[in-house]
């Protein structure tokens, strides 16, 4: 075996016995799930389970484009029983390192909850997520991609009282949702290099506890919503020479919002206000407050023919200047986690380029049009656009501002826009396999500004993809995607900051047994002639179907990297080089 791949396989082995604990477990579930079955057969009693393995080794470059060795080993194997109206789950998560974000090597129960249903009552203990809204106060969620967490450690519950029709003839009813806990929430790092910041991995405390209330008329087609949140959030920061600085907060925060649904015709808006109480800054007494505010809303129409979106976004939680030293004290709390107002792209490099929501300070908007009215074409149409409230000089006063509409003609509101247009032909209408697609994307936006000189980094690209798909045989599919773009980066060291990216993905599958493939990706100086080639980074891959219940996914090559983003937030993934293996497994 090659030496370097020795100490992962001995890892390996160790990290594979919780896994192999858990199906033991679910295999004496199912087993006593029969067994109780066939006692009581009005008893609902049965186990599911799943495992999820990543393996990595290779090597990675940090900003500065030092080399270094890179592996990374990630075993989650989650377990549920259900009986009668309980339901019991259990994940075990070992990151021995995580392939972003922080590790988590302590060799435990990473989330247990127990949960207890029945008709229109729901109570769960252990590790909760929620949504109240659209998240403008509380959205408590996690992403894997992102090894982002802000569940909270404590209980969830909600019910539902339908109104008699004798006590108010409007098919009332009142929902009832409440969630409380506490949790030790890491960022996601601000730094792009592979050597975090100190800061970017201190936890903040919070403690929090929120109530919502739902009000439901003629069958929830109007909906009337309160929401009541308070937190308290600390802060330990090292300050050499074991000095630690603490900076604790409150925050009260009321939510409002109404849903109106006729069918065709859907309006959504919610209002929120955070009031955020310092009492300790840094080690120091101190009295301050501050007062944010935060507005969604969003009117849509479909039909049969086409479907039309307009969202719209006032997020103004802490409008300050850049470098605040508040701007972690008065921000949003992690546990909320508003809508993004533009459009999710699964094209790969346009998502390299995607816009990090500014939650503190933005305002802007989205339209979206969907048609269907030309047989086996689906027309896709989306522009967004967004900007800061103000404008400030170098001494931090307001020289300018916007309270509705964001300005994009004035860099000094960081404005930022992008317009999509996709068409995708199902050219065999006997066959969802068989299309073709085509799609244009333009993007443009300010990523630095320096006060007072009208100097900015702004950062565009220009994109054209297509995806062609064809049932060569009824067990055998080829997919081609092609993905061309030009793009300025002000930001970049270099003295050319123009690039042309290709990225070709060829893709053969023997369904549902074997998938095969390979992609080129290539990134070249624009203004060199012949092209000088920026970096080439070239990937193959096999995915196997064991069985009916597991999947294999290998790859060879190197990745470029770039951003990877969730509901607006984003982190920057580092290059990889080597071997990837991904076991996934559903029980």
């Amino acid at each position: 075996m090659n030496a370097r791949l020795e100490p992962l396989a001995r890892k390996a082995a160790c990290l594979l016995i919780p896994s192999l604990i858990l199906s033991c477990l679910l295999i004496f579930f199912s087993f006593f799930t029969r067994a109780a079955y066939a006692q009581q057969a009005s008893e609902s009693v049965h186990a599911t389970g799943s495992n999820l393995l990543r393996v990595g080794d290779g090597s990675t470059t940090d900003q500065n484009g030092n080399t270094f060795d890179k592996r990374y080993f990630e075993e989650i194997a989650d377990a549920r029983l259900f009986f009668n109206y309980f339901s019991l789950g259990l994940r075990y998560e070992m990151d021995d390192p995580s392939e972003v974000g922080r590790s988590y090597t302590d060799r435990e129960f990473r989330r247990r909850w127990l949960t207890y249903r029945k008709d229109q009552l729901e109570l769960t203990a252990g590790d909760v997520p929620a949504l109240f809204g659209r998240g403008l106060a509380v959205d408590c969620f996690e992403s894997r991609p992102l090894n982002y967490d802000s569940w909270l450690d404590g209980v969830f519950g909600r019910t539902q009282y339908n109104v008699p029709s004798d006590w108010l003839d409007l098919d009332a009813s009142i929902a009832i949702k409440g969630v409380g806990g506490q949790e030790d929430f890491y960022p996601v790092p601000l730094s792009t290099s592979t050597q975090l910041l100190v800061q970017d991995t201190i936890p903040m405390h919070i403690s929090a506890r929120a109530a919502d209330m739902e009000l439901g008329f003629f069958k929830k087609r109007v909906t009337l919503g309160a929401t009541f949140l308070q937190a308290f959030t600390t802060t330990n920061i090292p300050a050499g020479r074991g000095i630690i600085q603490t900076t604790t907060r409150q925050v009260n925060q009321p939510d409002f919002f109404a849903d109106i649904n006729s069918g065709e015709f859907e309006a959504f808006a919610e209002w929120t206000e955070n009031r955020n109480q310092v009492n300790e800054y840094l080690s120091s007494p101190l009295d301050t407050s501050h007062t944010g505010h935060a507005l969604y809303g969003s009117l849509s129409y479909s039909n049969s023919f086409i479907g039309l979106t307009f969202d719209y976004k006032n997020y103004s939680y802490f409008l300050h200047q850049p470098g605040d030293p508040f701007t972690n004290v008065f921000s949003k709390l992690p546990i909320s986690s508003p809508p993004e107002v533009y459009k999710d792209y699964t094209w790969t490099s346009i998502t390299r380029t995607t816009h990090a929501v500014n939650f503190d300070d933005e305002l802007g908007y989205q339209l979206e049009a969907n048609i269907t009215a030309i047989p086996q074409v689906v027309l896709d149409l989306n522009a967004a656009a967004s900007s800061s409230h103000d404008k400030y000089d170098p001494g931090g006063a307001v020289l300018d501002s916007t309270s509705i509409f964001p300005k994009l003609n004035d860099v000094g509101f960081y404005p930022y826009w992008e317009i999509y247009g996709e068409a995708e032909w199902d050219f065999d209408p006997n066959n969802d396999l068989n299309f073709l697609k085509f799609a244009v994307h333009r993007r443009n936006e300010v990523v630095a500004y320096t006060p007072g000189t009208g100097l900015a980094d702004e950062r565009w690209s220009t994109t054209i993809a297509g995806k062609f798909q064809y049932e060569t045989t009824p067990t055998q599919s080829l997919l081609a995607i092609w993905e061309h773009q030009w793009a300025f980066d002000g930001s970049l060291g270099t003295n050319d900051k123009r690039r042309i990216n290709e990225l070709i993905t060829l893709q053969y599958s023997f369904n549902p047994l074997i998938t095969f493939g390979g992609i080129l990706d290539k990134s070249f100086f624009y203004a060199e002639s012949p092209f000088a080639t920026d970096g080439t980074w070239g990937q193959g891959f096999i995915s196997l179907r064991l069985g009916g219940s597991h999947s294999l996914l290998a790859s060879y090559g190197s990745e470029r990297g770039g951003l990877n983003c969730t509901g607006g937030i984003c982190r920057v993934v580092p290059p990889f080089k080597g071997l990837r293996l991904t076991l996934t497994s559903q029980i």
